[in-house]
């Protein structure tokens, strides 16, 4: 037998049920990312905007959960990177290329110069940050993250699913100092946007996802500890807008919310058994809320709609993507990939 393929961890059959307690979480963390734009947008006190930035590491934890459950033993038995990558692109790409379409006249009325515009919404259509500019992203910027999360989607195909437990547990403990380090250095974990701090956003994808392919390997959608999915569900939104709100600043709290709350939050969803529609809907819509909220937030603001009547256009564009792009399920897939 092959070395590569014997290290990976022999999963059982994926259950025919979708983790719906995760779908909400992604749901609630997406209306986090949606707090903190408008927020940035509307609000004139900087304190109101919370922590909602922590949201995106939760959604790559998230995300090397889901991958390693659905994608590990697919890889070992020889479905190559290079297809796993692709199947990611074409998930990732026509919900992000929608939401810089609709950044693209914003960037192309401030630059007023049809050339330097091209050359950043081209790049940025194709999920390619632009190099040349300050932002990465400066059409869409949250696409900055999905660029991270492909970066690590390709590691986790090439490396980290040979990787044995302990030894992918050891790379977990080594990116945390590495971010550490940036979260001192910056004051915050909000980093990742800009060409000069990209690497610092690479390295909370790192940790952030191999964190989640970690609770994969040892809990196998029965974590060791039981957290109530409400507690859960209340606690993401109090912990990333409320907490920070009374004073919690510090680097420290982004870096506990990563290491210690993120994987809790995480098993109180995996206890969630339930099919309310609420929790259905905002897992539904929580990739497209994320992929375009912020370009519709610059386009409300401009057109002189309200902050509120700015959030119901958000939602309601969101939830008209998510049912013209989401796939009918299928019995082997157990969560909606984002």
């Amino acid at each position: 037998m092959d070395a590569a393929v014997h290290s990976a961890p022999q999963s059982p059959q994926l259950p025919a049920d979708r983790l719906g307690g995760l779908d909400a979480l992604r749901g609630i963390a997406a209306l986090c990312v949606l707090h903190f734009h408008v927020m940035g947008i509307y609000a004139s006190d900087p304190g109101l905007m919370g922590k909602g930035y922590l949201a995106v590491d939760f959604f790559f934890m998230l995300s090397g959960y889901v991958m390693a459950r659905t994608y590990e033993r697919r890889l070992g038995e020889g479905y190559g990177a290079w297809r796993f990558i692709a199947a990611r692109y074409r998930r990732l790409w026509p919900v992000m290329a929608l939401g810089t379409l609709f950044g693209a006249p914003l960037l192309a009325l401030e630059y007023n110069d049809l050339g330097a515009s091209l050359s950043v919404i081209l790049p940025n259509l194709l999920l390619l940050p632009a190099v040349t500019r300050n932002i990465l992203f400066p059409v869409n910027s949250a696409a900055w993250s999905i660029l991270a999360e492909l970066s690590v989607n390709l590691l986790h195909g090439l490396l980290l699913w040979r990787l044995r437990r302990v030894q992918l547990g050891l790379l977990y403990l080594l990116a945390v100092p590495a971010v550490a380090w940036v979260g001192l250095h910056f004051g915050s974990l909000n980093f990742g946007a800009a060409t000069g701090n990209a690497y610092a956003g690479l390295a909370r994808a790192v940790l952030s996802y191999t964190g989640g392919i970690v609770l994969w390997r040892c809990w196998r959608d029965s974590p060791g500890l039981r957290i109530h999915p409400l507690l859960a569900f209340a606690l993401l939104p109090a912990l990333l807008l409320l907490v920070p709100m009374l004073g919690a600043q510090s680097w420290w709290y982004d870096l506990a919310v990563v290491l210690l709350a993120s994987p809790l939050l995480i098993a109180g969803g995996l206890a969630y058994r339930g099919s309310h529609w609420f929790w259905r809907w905002l897992g539904l819509i929580s990739f497209p809320l994320y992929a375009v909220n912020l370009p519709l937030l610059h386009w409300s603001k401009i057109l002189g709609i309200g902050a509120l009547a700015g959030i119901a256009c958000v939602l309601a564009m969101a939830t008209y993507i998510a049912l013209r792009t989401s796939p009918a399920p299928r019995p082997a897939r157990s969560l909606a990939e984002a």
